[in-house]
């Protein structure tokens, strides 16, 4: 029987939408030319999809997720480009803290779910950092009033363990008392969310409602679209 439930965060509570990330690149760009550096649009999408590459690979073998000062040190790197260290910390606080300007949506039907399962469960969130620090995504929920469902939060940075590796599923329910036996973890990614969650011993959901790319091939016990059955899927679990 299912007694705790995690959550990751991105397209699971949260939408990560591409307005922030589109920001983000704008940002860099106006950054990089002031600094006489010209970049274009297409070469600034290339260069965040070849450092995206390099976060995915980082948490493989470090089993840690960079936080932006890494990823702007990457991407300049990259680009073969030397800034100023108040250039580069600039950009790296813009890419974390845009978010709190440009704030993402909620995703539809969780706080009604979540608040029919703090009935009869004890729930936590799973988050990997990058661009946002937790404590930026932390300020993100608590401006939603997400805290309230939750009896804790952990996030890679400050942990310093990433998802799929099983110590931070380990880690976050030793926090709230539970064993990964009793437990289920719901997330959209396959590869964090769900073969680690059952590499960690746990049962575990796939959400396709935001990010559908796993829909046709994962290892979920189960997989949704939506949360309106969520509470009836757990109580069978």
């Amino acid at each position: 029987m299912v007694k705790a439930i995690t959550f990751d965060c991105w397209d699971t509570l949260l939408d990560d939408d591409v307005s922030r990330g589109r920001k983000r690149k704008e940002f860099f760009l106006q950054v990089l030319n002031d600094n006489g550096f010209p970049t274009g649009e297409e070469e600034m999408n290339e260069l965040f999809s070849r450092e995206a590459r390099v976060f995915q690979d980082y948490i493989v073998n470090n089993r840690k997720t960079p936080d932006s000062s890494m990823r702007v040190k990457t991407i300049l790197k990259l680009a073969d480009v030397s800034l100023p260290p108040a250039e580069m910390d600039k950009i790296a606080l813009y890419s974390d803290e845009v978010a709190l300007d440009n704030r993402p949506p909620i995703v539809t039907g969780i706080k009604e779910v979540l608040g029919e399962l703090t009935k009869t469960h004890t729930l936590a969130v799973i988050c990997n950092t990058g661009w946002h620090s937790g404590k930026t995504v932390r300020q993100l929920l608590e401006g939603y009033d997400f805290p309230k469902y939750f009896s804790h939060m952990t996030f890679s940075d400050e942990a310093e363990i990433a998802k799929p590796h099983k110590q931070i599923f380990e880690y976050t329910l030793d926090k709230i008392g539970f064993r990964t036996e009793d437990s289920a973890h719901i997330g959209d990614s396959e590869y964090s969310d769900i073969v680690g969650a059952k590499e960690a011993g746990m049962k575990a959901i796939l959400f396709t409602g935001i990010n559908d790319r796993y829909k046709d091939n994962n290892s979920a016990d189960v997989m949704i679209s939506t949360y309106d059955n969520l509470v009836e899927i757990i109580g069978k679990m």
